[in-house]
């Protein structure tokens, strides 16, 4: 499959669709049509996602460091660069299952052309895929969430700065619920099998607070 190209344009995904609607299976064919708008929607969303966080970036370099907070800056940074690596961890995640789903269609395609409709019955294996594809929707749901947590502390941010204060503002929890802001990436993967992700974001949140409070 081309870089960027839709799963609903694939040739195989085409071709499956006409074999299913051709031996009539529509129902089959609605839910492979639903699968690949599922994964066009979480792609818009990560690719929504990249935009907002480029923005805040941009956003942070404009902000002038007598009027914020460096390690409230700092930590804004980190938390922008740790979910950009998530984000594009979802992306590759989301790649590999279209590639997946491609190439059981050629195959299903391939089988249906030599044995007939029997082989169609193994749409079950691509349909079947919209359970890995809910797991990746949470993560980007929650990705998400953090993106507009951040978005939101840059925009605090910037309200102190116009009013001339330093920007001192503590990093919200969902900002901040997966940079490492003191742990070592293993430590830090430690703590989050030990101890789970909410209190994983609250450590984490307190950690950037005090920094804060430090440099008062």
């Amino acid at each position: 499959m081309a870089e960027g190209q839709t799963i609903s344009s694939d040739n195989r995904i085409v071709e499956l669709l006409e074999l299913l609607t051709n031996n009539q299976m529509s129902a089959q064919a609605e839910q492979v049509k639903q699968l690949c708008g599922y994964v066009g929607t979480l792609e818009q969303q990560l690719s929504s996602m990249t935009e907002e966080i480029k923005n805040v970036r941009q956003e942070l370099v404009s902000m002038k460091e007598d009027t914020i907070s460096k390690h409230v800056k700092d930590g804004l940074q980190k938390a922008a660069d740790t979910l950009q690596k998530q984000c594009d961890s979802l992306k590759q995640q989301i790649n590999e299952m279209k590639q997946k789903i491609c190439e059981r269609a050629g195959k299903i395609v391939d089988a249906a052309k030599r044995k007939g409709q029997k082989a169609l019955y193994k749409i079950t294996q691509i349909t079947g895929m919209r359970k890995k594809l809910a797991v990746v929707k949470d993560k980007v749901d929650r990705a998400i969430d953090r993106v507009e947590s951040l978005e939101k502390a840059v925009e605090e941010c910037r309200g102190q700065q116009g009013k001339g204060r330093q920007a001192e503002t503590p990093i919200p929890c969902l900002a901040v619920a997966e940079p490492q802001v003191e742990y070592g990436a293993e430590l830090f993967e430690q703590y989050q099998r030990d101890h789970g992700a909410e209190q994983m974001a609250e450590a984490a949140g307190r950690t950037v607070t005090q920094e804060v409070q430090k440099s008062r």
